[in-house]
């Protein structure tokens, strides 16, 4: 059995894993940063329009995203024991496994967007909803498929693909974002001459996003093929990655679906309201991007470990320790300059006003956020994706769900006590799935 690192070799390893992944999902999320401050210029109807729509189609997804975080163990655990090979037919049945899976999900997130007057959304804010998500499914769907191919990349210790596809990405996005969805006018804001391009507004912004996508995909699948070892591993079920992947994309949804509802629910605010969850929630999620670089970082080493037959603990609690540090420092900025970071993104005045109340809660739940990813991804290195479910529904629907509900209607608090409910929903997640891994840690753990 190999010796186990020492706290400086566990953390540099660490360090070296999650900084190239923090900065690809930083790139990540930078481009719905961008269409929300695209969006914000023109109008908070079609923000807060492409705000729902990217809340449900995320939402729809979360079980296809599952499927292919479920290559974490499997390819991981397979590099730590030495078969290259198995990690290789790892990727290829999620990757099929993950098409099988999204299309459906896809079609069903379009089918609950024709609800949304229903539960109270303002028809135009509900039309833009429907006219993003129709133009971006496809980029949802490679999403899909960069998230497999990226997930095997890690597992292999080569994260510069990622990375440069997220950076090439960010460029693609940002042109195409703003001829798409301003047309002539950005051409006439560089003092260049017009070319009839239309105004799509929030459905511009979607086609956007599917050819960024596009773009990540080919730069991903590239890097991946050129690691195809010379024998292939024996052949991995589908049926076996997607029962692996199924309680870790409900675990997902179980998060990802309680504040899509939220979301939904915002929308009785009107459209004001959408439009300042919708930038405080992209800021939220900005910083929470590097505890989800931190979380798989961590998923590759606590899986090397099992994979080697070591104890993962030190792995673990050394990424508890880089995550909780990192969403701290965010929280920080949140707290401190909460209205000049609304401003990037609009200048509406109750936008802003409300922005920023809402970015001093999300100031409160960055430490429990980053704690309750790294947790996530730590289990999943060990192969335990059960126990992070059934706890993922009891803290977000069972205490932050209610809460939000109660203290945003009843209460009066409105958006400000959606977000009090769910940030009470992330600090009962964090703190159950951080004694979960300590508890899971204290015996040998089998391979998957």
């Amino acid at each position: 059995m190999p010796a186990d690192p020492t706290v400086r070799q566990e953390l540099r390893a660490l360090l070296h894993l999650s900084w190239p992944i923090m900065v690809a999902h930083f790139g990540l999320m930078t481009m719905g940063l961008v269409d929300t401050a695209v969006l914000g210029r023109v109008s908070v109807t079609e923000l807060a329009g492409s705000g729902i729509g990217r809340a449900v189609m995320f939402a729809a997804i979360t079980p296809a995203m599952g499927v292919a975080l479920a290559l974490e163990p499997l390819a991981s655990q397979a590099v730590g024991a030495g078969e290259l090979g198995r990690a290789w037919t790892s990727l290829r049945a999620t990757a099929l496994a993950v098409l099988l899976s999204g299309v459906p999900l896809i079609a069903i997130g379009l089918a609950v967007l024709f609800a949304l007057e229903a539960t109270g959304v303002d028809a135009e804010v509900a039309s833009r909803a429907r006219a993003y998500a129709l133009s971006q499914s496809p980029g949802m769907l490679l999403s899909l498929v960069f998230l497999t191919h990226k997930t095997f990349l890690q597992s292999r210790g080569v994260t510069r693909p990622s990375l440069v596809a997220a950076a090439v990405a960010n460029v693609v996005n940002l042109v195409a974002c703003n001829l798409l969805v301003r047309g002539d006018e950005s051409l006439v804001s560089l003092g260049l001459r017009p070319l009839g391009l239309p105004r799509l507004g929030a459905f511009g912004a979607g086609i956007a996003f599917s050819i960024a996508n596009a773009v990540m995909v080919a730069i991903v699948v590239a890097a991946c093929g050129a690691l195809r070892p010379a024998t292939p591993g024996p052949a991995v079920p589908v049926r076996y990655v997607i029962k692996l992947g199924t309680p870790v994309g409900l675990q997902l949804l179980a998060e990802v679906g309680v504040f899509a509802l939220c979301t939904v629910l915002v929308g009785r605010f009107g459209p004001a309201a959408v439009s300042a969850h919708q930038v405080a929630l992209g800021l939220a999620s900005f910083t929470f991007m590097g505890a989800i670089g931190v979380s798989g970082g961590v998923a590759v080493r606590v899986g090397y470990a099992v994979g080697e037959g070591r104890s993962p603990r030190r792995a673990g609690l050394i990424g508890f320790a880089c995550g909780a540090g990192f969403m701290a420092a965010g929280g920080v900025v949140f707290a401190l300059f909460p209205t000049a970071l609304v401003r990037l993104f609009t200048s509406d005045a109750d936008v802003i006003t409300l922005g920023a109340q809402l970015m001093v809660i999300a100031a409160f739940f960055q430490l429990f956020d980053g704690l309750q990813a790294v947790g996530g991804g730590a289990l999943r290195g060990a192969g335990d994706v059960r126990f992070p479910f059934v706890a993922t529904v009891a803290a977000h629907w069972a205490v932050g769900f209610p809460a939000a509900v109660l203290l945003g209607f009843p209460c009066g608090l409105g958006v400000r006590g959606i977000w009090w409910g769910l940030a009470m929903g992330l600090v009962a997640i964090a703190g159950l799935l951080v004694a979960r891994f300590v508890r899971l840690t204290r015996g040998v753990i089998e391979r998957v």
